[in-house]
């Protein structure tokens, strides 16, 4: 009887060890591991963030893109306006395809023409502001796949109030900065 005690105290205590073993293991597992299960420590870290191209789209009110080109982080697009009046808008998803969350520090656009600063209005809007000129912080954090996306549109219109000066050529650039 005595045998089968000890017996007995050795199982649980052989359990009871086990069992502190896999709790150990698995809190200093949940440390390497985020929300999402990818690991956030920076050996592992995969950046893969900026302009989704498939989900670029304008609006079909404005006059369209004579030319784009979507690379990265980077937008650029030559805009023809004939007359006050014409407008040009888009919108593109930023997307993070990466494993760790990225903070989007600044938005930067290209800068208008001076001569052309009275007759056309450029702005980008992102998070419910509008930017208007050349470089903005934003500080927003883009958590990646699809739910994390985030939008930015991008509008150019020839003022309608504007003294016509005939048909404008226009370039526009939209950049994102990642920290």
């Amino acid at each position: 009887m005595h045998k089968q005690k000890q017996f007995h105290y050795a199982v649980i205590s052989v359990l009871a060890f086990a069992l502190l073993f896999m709790s150990v293991g698995f809190a200093a597992y949940a440390q390497l591991v985020n929300d999402d299960a990818f690991a956030t420590n920076s050996a592992n870290a995969v950046h893969n963030v900026g302009f989704d191209a498939n989900s670029y789209q304008e609006s079909e009110s404005s006059v369209m893109a004579i030319e784009k080109t979507i690379e990265g982080n980077n937008l650029t697009a030559k805009l023809h306006l004939e007359k006050p009046g014409d407008s040009y808008a888009a919108v593109i998803n930023i997307v993070n395809k990466g494993n760790t969350a990225e903070t989007l520090s600044e938005i930067q656009m290209s800068q208008i023409a001076p001569e052309l600063a009275d007759y056309v209005d450029y702005r980008i809007s992102f998070n419910d502001e509008d930017y208007i000129g050349t470089s903005y912080g934003v500080d927003t954090v883009i958590n990646r796949g699809q739910v994390g996306r985030r939008q930015l549109f991008i509008t150019l219109s020839y003022k309608e109030n504007a003294q016509n000066i005939g048909p404008l050529d226009i370039n526009i650039s939209a950049g994102l900065v990642f920290e």
